[in-house]
């Protein structure tokens, strides 16, 4: 017992003495953190009475340690700097820059040039050191300079205008236009007539370049530049261009319709070829200016319809069709453009590529079903044709006869006559004499052109689906009835029963609106009124008994000089064509099925001969 007590008096002695160590603990930690804390503040204070006076001692003067062309400007404001640097600057000794491009030099001293060195720039960069940033970066910056020294050197250069003038007379000797290959067709469908230009060397001379290249050679001791020279064009060896005169062949005899719901352009095969770039490719430039232009003629403000007409006569004094603004879409055409002519470089035998001429459209803010009572609300078809190389009064008949057929109202169920409706055709009602087809024969008349419109009229019709109740054809092939489109799909007129004329088989009003460009010599005819959902197609187009054209003919006239030759009509040979016309009704049921048939005799060119 004694000696349990014992060490329970020992044990109570230990604990007691621990809990007394333990309590002291805390407080001889705070001491110590007092102590570090106490430090720390005079290390910062310190620090901080360091970096004041180096800022008061280096305040608007350079830091120490710093070189510049082996300069030590530490300490030193940047004005003594730049004296220093000025006073010991060092010049390579007296000498000519030369700058050559193949055998042209230019050459001029270097007094001339006026040698100077660059050393406010280096200033610039060695004063910001240790003046930017925060202070604590400010610092480290010093410190950094004190360990490792900043070294800087200035750039040697010339007088600006010298040098400058210098590279320009340079440029004047050695630039030198180059040509691009190319390829011209001279006469459409005849691969004989087909030129390929080889293309010709052309050289220009980079002017900040070669200034680039003479200011790092005065900081290398070289003093014998050579220019940097670009070549602008190519030329074709042997080989390519046999290869140019192959792939410019397949483009012989092919066009490209670009269009869209109305606007149409048709690219032959003389322009084709001026596109192609050689040895592959389209040129860049002759497609943007290309496109360029198509740009200008395309772009449109959109047009808000007028109607205004008579409520109890029906003569229509004024029609305005709403048009959609239009803007052409430079990239979409353009790729359009390109798949077409690579589809003809593939091999493709068609005559014909088609393409979409890519608009972005704005439509007007009123319809023009709100202009009228009559079911005038939109157009139901379209006819379009083209007569280039018409003599200046065929172009004028044309004009006359679209305006005395445009505006014309058709009543529900009733028959047009295109002889009726436009009237006495003479020089009493302002027709002009032109070659018309007469008894199978071409002779003067006038009113050569008419047939130009009754053509388009009859073109329109079978896009509306409206019913034909008289047709006939030429006697021959009119050249101007395919420029833009196939064999047979014309209408004559003359007098009489040599008419043309079809019934408004709807149940609302048709108006025929007409245009004729007097400037590119194309035309259209639209024809208004209300959709009754019908569709027409034409289909099952054919030619058959081909004929050669007949010997040219010469009339004489006593309007030109004595032995020229002015062709007035040109040959045709002679076929047989036929179509067929369907429509149906919105539902897909067959309202008419007309079949037209053509037969052309062979005809000669007609050309006037001076007597």
């Amino acid at each position: 017992m004694v000696t349990t007590n014992n060490h329970d008096s020992r044990e109570t002695s230990i604990n007691h003495h621990s809990t007394r160590t333990m309590s002291l603990s805390p407080t001889f930690f705070n001491q110590q953190y007092k102590i570090i804390q106490k430090i720390a503040a005079i290390f910062a204070l310190l620090v901080g009475l360091f970096v004041v006076a180096i800022f008061i001692r280096y305040h608007q003067k350079m830091l120490p340690n710093v070189f510049i062309d082996g300069h030590n400007i530490g300490g030193k404001s940047a004005l003594e700097a730049r004296e220093l640097l000025l006073s010991r600057a060092t010049f390579p000794e007296e000498h000519t820059l030369t700058i050559q491009a193949d055998n042209v030099v230019v050459a001029k001293s270097s007094t001339e040039l006026g040698l100077t060195r660059l050393v406010d720039q280096e200033l610039e960069k060695a004063f910001a050191i240790g003046r930017q940033g925060s202070l604590l970066h400010r610092f480290a910056q010093f410190v950094s300079v004190v360990f490792r020294p900043r070294i800087f050197e200035t750039r040697l250069s010339y007088q600006n205008e010298t040098l400058e003038s210098m590279i320009k007379l340079l440029a004047e000797k050695v630039d030198q236009p180059g040509q691009e290959p190319g390829a011209t067709l001279r006469l459409s469908g005849n691969k004989h007539t087909l030129d390929i230009f080889p293309g010709q060397f052309g050289r220009k001379l980079n002017q900040a370049a070669t200034k680039e290249s003479v200011l790092r050679g005065l900081n290398t001791g070289t003093f014998g530049i050579t220019a940097v020279v670009a070549s602008t064009a190519g030329e074709l060896s042997d080989q390519e261009i046999a290869a140019a005169q192959a792939r410019a062949e397949k483009f012989v005899g092919k066009k490209i319709i670009i269009s869209s719901d109305e606007q149409r352009i048709t690219l032959d095969d003389i322009s084709l070829i001026e596109l192609l770039a050689f040895p592959d490719g389209a040129s860049q430039h002759k497609t943007t200016e290309l496109l360029a232009n198509w740009e200008s003629v395309f772009y449109r403000d959109a047009v808000e319809p007028v109607f205004e007409y008579d409520q109890n006569s029906l003569v229509v004094s004024k029609f305005v069709a709403p048009l959609d603004g239009t803007r052409l879409l430079v990239r979409e055409t353009r790729e359009n453009l390109l798949a077409a002519l690579a589809k003809i470089e593939s091999g493709d035998e068609a005559e014909i590529q088609q393409a979409k001429l890519s608009l972005q459209r704005t439509a007007p803010t009123k319809s023009l079903a709100e202009t009228n009572s009559l079911g005038i609300n939109e157009r139901i078809g379209l006819g379009t044709s083209e007569y280039a190389h018409s003599i200046p009064n065929r172009i004028h008949n044309v004009a006359l006869t679209t305006n005395k057929i445009s505006l014309h109202l058709i009543p529900p169920g009733e028959q047009f006559s295109f002889n009726k409706t436009l009237g006495d055709v003479s020089a009493r009602t302002g027709f002009r004499s032109a070659y018309v087809i007469k008894n199978g024969q071409t002779q003067l008349g006038d009113g050569g052109g008419v047939c130009q419109v009754s053509t388009t009229l009859f073109r329109a019709v079978l896009d509306a689906g409206l019913k034909v109740t008289r047709r006939l054809p030429h006697s021959y092939r009119v050249s101007y009835y395919e420029l833009d489109n196939k064999p047979g799909i014309d209408a004559t007129v003359y007098s009489g029963e040599t008419d043309f004329r079809f019934i408004n088989d709807t149940d609302h009003y048709v108006l025929i609106s007409g245009e004729a460009n007097s400037d590119n010599l194309t035309m259209k005819i639209e024809l208004y009124g209300t959709s009754d959902g019908r569709t027409s197609e034409i289909v099952d187009h054919s030619t058959w008994n081909p004929r050669p054209p007949l010997p040219p003919e010469y009339i004489p006239s006593t309007a030109l000089p004595k032995g020229k030759l002015q062709q007035v009509d040109w040959s045709a040979p002679g076929i047989s064509a036929k179509f067929t016309n369907i429509v149906r009704d919105k539902n897909g049921n067959e309202i008419h099925n007309d079949t037209y048939t053509s037969v052309y005799r062979p005809w000669a060119a007609k050309f006037l001969q001076g007597v």
